[in-house]
């Protein structure tokens, strides 16, 4: 784990060898990161995070590291989380009635971009999304 000063530089969360039980504990440190934020826009990048993490625990072969990075001009954080599976994910054209299958199309709906992009040499990806405190609550950033 590593912090990050304002201006940009991402701060990191080493993923390898947690599950699904983790999932807690790096929203706690994400928390932590975000804490100046004001809190309905920390709750939505808390919530883009545990989607994207568990989705790599889940359907991706587990996840290997989390990236935040804030952005002040426009007020945003981007979040990326490598996991060990090459194939992008993929918006279903419905979230259905289940528990299920919600995930991605949370993501999209509180993001202004989100996607993932190949790892080479590791053979998996990354995949990443960011959220716009300006564009979900019209306010500036903290």
């Amino acid at each position: 784990m590593t912090g990050h000063p304002a201006g940009g530089d991402p701060a990191r969360f080493d993923l390898r060898g947690t599950g699904s039980a983790d999932l807690a504990r790096v929203r706690r440190w994400a928390a932590r990161q975000l804490g100046d934020l004001d809190e309905p826009h920390r709750e939505d990048v808390l919530l883009v995070l545990n989607e994207i993490v568990q989705n790599a625990y889940e359907h991706a072969g587990g996840a290997r590291r989390l990236e935040l990075t804030r952005h002040a001009g426009p007020c945003e954080v981007t979040i990326g989380v490598e996991d060990g599976s090459p194939t992008p994910p993929r918006l279903r054209a419905s979230a259905g009635t289940g528990f299920g299958g919600r995930g991605l199309y949370l993501v999209d709906r509180l993001t202004t971009a989100w996607g993932s992009h190949d790892d080479l040499p590791s053979a998996g990806k990354t995949v990443w999304a960011t959220v716009s405190c300006a564009l979900a609550h019209q306010e500036p950033c903290r």
